[in-house]
């Protein structure tokens, strides 16, 4: 019979190899893959960051008090030291301004405010005084008075004389070329009567120089007329201004014509 001697170093024949431990997410406690990076369940990150990639946070709400003393100080000498450096700025500014002179004779007075120079004359200042011309009161100006001239008025008719006929009416004057207002014509046969009533209402309704004339004695008219006229004009403008008298005194009919001698 062989004596027992120790254990082979290798698993016995027949026996299972050990399990693996089970690998399991820190917060959700799923299971998970080795190497894998991301839980499935909760998405935490199962492999650690290399250190490149970890961040580092020196300031947070967290941060001790002291941190926060530390800070407010160094805000505080940073604030002293600009206000050192803006003085000393301003300093030499100062010192660099060239001065001013004074006038000789006049005196200077500065007060302790910068830009507050006030100068002033040694003498006293006489005080002007202003007069003022006197306004004329426009109220009490006597303007002359405005002479008025008679005026004068001259008629541009030209009369020319004429002869009293039969009835006070008057016949066209000898020798005489002009223009007249013709009121009626009467035919020569007819007999003069007619015309000279004519001429009589004529001469009452105020129609100036009315008279009777016979056509035949005169070229310029058509023979075989007694002619009741008004007017003896040496112009037609003339003839022509009286017309409008004569047809407003009833004689709506009335017109201008030429008599020659």
């Amino acid at each position: 019979m062989e004596p027992a001697g120790p254990p082979p170093d290798g698993p016995a024949e027949g026996a299972s190899p050990p399990a693996e431990p089970e690998l399991r997410c820190p917060r959700c406690n799923a299971e998970h893959e080795p190497g894998q990076e991301y839980c499935l369940e909760c998405g935490l990150r199962l492999v650690p960051l290399p250190p490149v990639y970890r961040r580092m946070e020196v300031w947070s709400r967290d941060s001790p008090v002291w941190l926060w003393a530390a800070l407010g100080a160094l805000l505080l000498v940073a604030l002293v030291a600009g206000a050192i450096v803006a003085a000393a700025a301003a300093g030499d500014e100062d010192e660099g301004a060239p001065a001013t002179a004074s006038p000789i004779g006049s005196s200077e007075v500065v007060p302790t405010g910068p830009a507050t120079i006030t100068l002033g004359t040694t003498g006293p200042i006489p005080a002007t005084t202003a007069t003022l011309p006197t306004t004329t009161d426009a109220a009490t100006t006597t303007l002359p008075a405005t002479t008025t001239l008679p005026t004068t008025t001259t008629l541009s008719t030209t009369t020319l004389p004429t002869t009293t006929g039969a009835g006070g009416t008057s016949d066209w004057p000898s020798g005489t070329d002009g223009y007249t207002v013709i009121l009626q014509s009467v035919p020569s046969a007819e007999g003069r009567g007619e015309a000279d009533a004519t001429a009589a209402r004529a001469t009452r309704s105020g129609l100036p120089e009315v008279g009777v004339l016979n056509s035949s004695d005169h070229p310029s008219l058509n023979p075989g007329y007694w002619v009741v006229f008004t007017g003896v004009y040496d112009t037609l403008n003339e003839a022509e201004n009286a017309l409008p008298r004569a047809r407003n005194a009833g004689y709506p009919l009335a017109y201008v014509r030429q008599v020659t001698d």
